[in-house]
């Protein structure tokens, strides 16, 4: 599966490891799209996606100033997202960072909590709790409690991210989620689903899932491929709605200024702002 967002514009080397664009594929050390393991010096945030591309050298394999162009690329030659998804999850970095008016992410900039990152997650534990941005097996073994059989669906993916809510609520004395956090929640849910799996059946192998988030890899050597069809905004927001119709508990938040954050980019009220937020959402 792959994003699809054509760039337009002449794609200028970044101070990373590896270029792109096409003088990437010719001159990183290790290939474009090759993957390789972080170094220790690398910046790596909640994301296993992002974290993913970067090991593969689709985004800059150190993970910093990473620039519109650069995602949009790496989105396209990675997962067939199309050019709407690609701008809206590049304009998530840029305002995570915390320089006013940036034109550029790094990947730990993500790790901000409360903004994007949240309690709750599939496989990252509470801010409360200690590290909260790098993958944590715990966490992830009770997700993989509400995942029964070999294919993820609605259903599944559904039970599993109630339970890390409602675990989350149980045991985090300072547990909180914004009604972004809540957007960005099922969001990431439903991206499983439609983007490492197949968004028209709205299924994905576990296996695939249990790869990218444990090893931050594509998981080529299990078969896996990205969607020949581009995957769009309303393929997402498909999804989302359907985990929401899904999902009996817990209850979502009550609306708040969280999602403020947007107004420069989105008009329409709330209901565009939940679509356009669902859509950024990131594992």
């Amino acid at each position: 599966m792959r994003f699809t967002t054509p760039f337009l514009l002449p794609i200028a080397v970044l101070g990373a490891i590896c270029p792109h664009g096409a003088s990437a594929k010719a001159a990183c050390p290790y290939g474009y799209g090759e993957f390789q393991p972080e170094q220790t010096s690398d910046a790596r945030g909640p994301c296993p996606v992002l974290n993913t591309l970067a090991n593969h050298g689709y985004l800059p394999r150190d993970g910093r100033h990473i620039d519109e162009n650069r995602t949009l690329t790496a989105l396209h030659d990675a997962l067939n997202l199309d050019i709407d998804f690609g701008k809206f999850l590049f304009t998530a970095g840029r305002l995570s960072n915390p320089k006013a008016n940036s034109t550029w992410f790094d990947l730990d900039h993500l790790s901000r909590h409360g903004i994007f990152e949240h309690d709750g997650s599939l496989s990252r534990q509470d801010h409360h709790f200690g590290e909260w941005s790098r993958f944590n097996q715990t966490v992830w073994n009770w997700t993989l409690e509400y995942l029964p059989g070999d294919i993820l669906d609605v259903q599944t993916v559904a039970n599993a991210r109630a339970q890390r809510m409602t675990r989350s609520n149980l045991t985090n004395p300072d547990f909180a989620l914004s009604y972004l956090g809540y957007l960005f929640s099922v969001g990431e849910a439903a991206a499983v689903l439609s983007i490492l799996g197949d968004k028209k059946t709205q299924t994905c192998p576990k296996a695939f899932a249990d790869y990218i988030f444990v090893n931050e890899r594509l998981p080529y050597e299990l078969g896996w491929k990205k969607q020949d069809a581009s995957i769009s905004f309303d393929d997402l927001v498909e999804t989302f709605e359907d985990l929401e119709r899904h999902t009996s508990f817990p209850f979502p938040p009550p609306l708040d200024n969280s999602t403020d954050i947007f107004d420069q980019l989105v008009e329409g009220g709330q209901s565009k702002k939940k679509r356009c937020s669902a859509h950024i959402g990131c594992f």
